[in-house]
């Protein structure tokens, strides 16, 4: 699995990448520039979908595994999408206001091809892949749902259940990790292929992480206020355990791992 990442800052498109090691300690690789303003760069891949939400732009490229970014191809799609998901190679856009969706794929030029369209609930704050299953999930009330992506786009519905209201982050690192940032408290969790969740384990982190990364089974922590990092794993009882601690530059908007 690739280990490269990509850190962007949106108000002036500057790039950084980098690789995160197995023993948790981060390595800097190569610096660039972009397109600034997009608000969602999703990977697939080594490949990477980059979106504006108010124009519809899109654009793909690639990394390297000496984190070298090479532009791919460009398009249009609809605005307004608030989430996008992958699931291997195909993707679920969602509108939060209205819980329209679509889905498509991107094969490895990066050319975008849509697949079906449709609706669910409107108002999930989280979507989040486990292999094939996306867990839904809504802060102010806690309630989650699930649901299968097919390779042919069409999404099916599986389960529902409710947990604590308040996560700012879940994350997939084998187990899935919830995340307070107010407060650092922790849990994890697993969904198995029938959208069943179960729960795992509990803890306390450090409170105002604006960013967790899954990279494999382990995760990047950053605030984008001071640049300060430190990196975890998840064991497959759901126990967290730190490993790393450093610092990168402050104010990074948008950090991705990239997922082969």
């Amino acid at each position: 699995m690739s280990r490269e990442m990509l850190f962007y800052r949106a108000d002036d498109g500057l790039i950084a990448t980098g690789r995160l090691g197995t023993d948790g300690r981060f390595n800097g690789l190569a610096d660039g520039k972009l397109s600034p303003h997009w608000t969602h760069i999703v990977p697939i891949g080594r490949e990477l979908l980059f979106y504006r939400a108010g124009d519809g732009v899109i654009a793909t490229g690639r990394i390297d595994t000496n984190g070298i970014f090479s532009e791919l191809a460009e398009g249009r799609l609809s605005t307004g999408w608030t989430h996008i998901v992958p699931v291997g190679r195909e993707l679920l856009f969602y509108r939060s206001d209205t819980g329209v969706i679509a889905t498509g794929r991107i094969d490895t030029n990066g050319i975008f091809s849509e697949l079906a369209e449709g609706r669910l609930s409107p108002h999930w704050t989280h979507i989040v892949p486990v292999g094939r299953v996306l867990l839904f999930y809504r802060s102010d009330s806690g309630v989650i749902a699930t649901g299968n992506l097919s390779t042919n786009g069409i999404f099916t519905e599986l389960a529902e259940g409710r947990l604590s209201t308040g996560w700012t982050h879940i994350e997939p690192l084998g187990a899935e990790l919830f995340y307070r940032s107010d407060t650092g408290v922790i849990a994890t969790g697993r969904i198995d292929t029938d959208g069943i969740f179960t729960e795992l384990a509990e803890g306390r982190l450090s409170s105002g992480w604006t960013h967790i990364v899954p990279v494999g089974e382990e995760a990047l922590f950053y605030r984008a206020g001071n640049g300060d990092i430190a990196t975890g794993r998840i064991d497959t009882e759901g126990v967290f355990t730190e490993l790393a601690e450093g610092g990168l530059s402050p104010d990074w908007t948008v950090i991705v791992a990239l997922t082969a």
